[in-house]
């Protein structure tokens, strides 16, 4: 039951439970039952190519139904956003129509070949806060939305965080027209799922009502791990670009077109690889803040053994937490792509696909997270995101942070990606007494 100060009765009933609270995670969150539903989600893969759940697919939508029936056990309200995303709603007691909200949550599509924990640890450690505060009857002054954001992974589509760019208002007509090589329109895709084909208009008519936006992930790099760190409290996520590169040549015989009348593609396109590779290097030692860039998609065509490649498409993915990097990166490739297009005699075009500029985590935010993990005696530091997130959509709407917890050896994207159900449980704890803290001071306001 609703009591104005139920953050103090709920403390002084319980004063055993107080000090557990205080100081030890599993009070919160239960690791058997997260290491279970990661198992589960684990489950829904294909069989040949563990473990792959690419969004749309049938795994996908079967994973989707699962979670569905385990936010409705948890007693929440489940439907289908606009935008593809999966929502569970817990209730607050208020009127609906003028409610806060907290959001929390991550998504449970996969790259190809990719981890069981990556987005899946911030669904588990989301739901862990619905099972905790339904198992210690607590009611909040706002409603908490968990969010299974549709496509966070990058796609055929030459997208990625699908849901969160449609529930900030980004997801473009544009966008959802694209055609993939299957023949497949995305907007139709995310229409069979129970979302709209329609582009939004704007972002989502209660982002005013959102107190905040919180995520739990694994870290995919090894500075918690290396320095035996509980949890990360992310500071900012870089800003994304991808670019398609074509490359276009002159098909011919490779064993009747001389070397020096060739027009190789692929020659050409290997040259814009390195170069690539080279400025990267180059922008990130001028530059202490985070700068990567990756060309890791190629397709050649014709493709054949015994033919000179006629034409060559690439994906250029660049990551910065500077703007400035990316920009001088940016010049300095497309000047030398110009001197290798005159010396191999290839045309090299490059459009921008994607964009999303760096995306600042809320120091609000960020200090009561902090605050959280001290009063659980959870070691953290802060960390730059070297990933893209879906909380670069969010935060652009509303008040929005992230916790990392550690991954072994810092591998993700790969099936050897582990996250303890220990790790979870603590950023799962350190989510759930954040939600308290708000609640605290949503009461208080009043």
């Amino acid at each position: 039951i609703y009591k104005p100060n139920f953050i103090n009765h709920h403390c002084a009933s319980r004063p055993h439970r107080v000090r557990q609270m205080k100081k030890d995670f599993s009070y919160f969150s239960d690791p058997q039952r997260i290491e279970t539903a990661v198992k589960t989600l684990a489950s829904f893969t294909e069989a040949d190519r563990p473990f792959t759940r690419l969004v749309f697919s049938s795994e996908f939508k079967q994973a989707r139904q699962w979670l569905k029936a385990e936010f409705t056990k948890a007693g929440l309200i489940c439907h289908v956003d606009n935008g593809g995303n999966l929502i569970g709603l817990r209730q607050a007691v208020d009127d609906a129509s003028e409610q806060k909200k907290v959001i929390i949550g991550s998504h449970i599509d996969t790259v190809s070949a990719g981890g069981q924990f990556d987005g899946v640890a911030g669904i588990v450690a989301a739901l862990e806060v619905i099972h905790f505060l339904n198992q210690q009857n607590i009611s909040l002054p706002f409603s908490i939305e968990i969010v299974d954001f549709l496509g966070e992974e990058l796609n055929v589509w030459g997208l990625s965080c699908l849901g969160s760019r449609h529930m900030a208002g980004l997801l473009t007509d544009e966008m959802l027209s694209r055609i993939d090589q299957e023949g497949r329109q995305l907007g139709l895709e995310i229409e069979s799922i129970g979302g709209k084909r329609q582009p939004p208009r704007t972002p989502r008519q209660d982002a005013d009502k959102i107190v905040a936006c919180l995520e739990l992930h694994i870290e995919q790099a090894d500075r918690l791990e290396t320095n035996q760190t509980d949890i990360g409290i992310v500071t900012d996520i870089p800003g994304i670009s991808r670019y398609a590169i074509k490359v276009m040549g002159r098909a011919g015989h490779s064993g009747t077109t001389r070397m020096p009348d060739r027009q190789d593609a692929l020659v050409a396109a290997s040259e814009v690889i390195t170069t690539a590779q080279d400025t990267g290097i180059a922008i990130a030692e001028q530059d202490n803040k985070h700068f990567v860039a990756t060309i890791g998609r190629i397709d050649v065509y014709p493709n054949g053994a015994a033919t000179v490649p006629g034409e060559v498409n690439m994906v250029l993915d660049l990551r910065a937490s500077h703007e400035h990097s990316r920009d001088e990166f940016l010049k300095q490739l497309q000047t030398k792509c110009m001197l290798i297009s005159k010396n191999r005699s290839c045309k090299i075009e490059m459009e921008l696909i994607s964009n999303a500029s760096v995306a600042v985590m809320d120091n609000d935010l960020r200090q009561r997270l902090s605050h959280a993990a001290k009063s659980l005696n959870l070691s953290h530091i802060d960390l730059s995101s070297g990933a893209g997130h879906d909380m670069v959509h969010l935060s652009r709407i509303a008040p929005a942070a992230m916790v990392f917890i550690p991954c072994k050896d810092g591998l993700s994207h790969c099936p050897e990606e582990l996250a303890t159900p220990e790790a979870i449980a603590k950023g799962s704890a350190v989510l759930a007494r954040t939600i308290l803290a708000l609640a605290s001071d949503e009461l208080n306001k009043g």
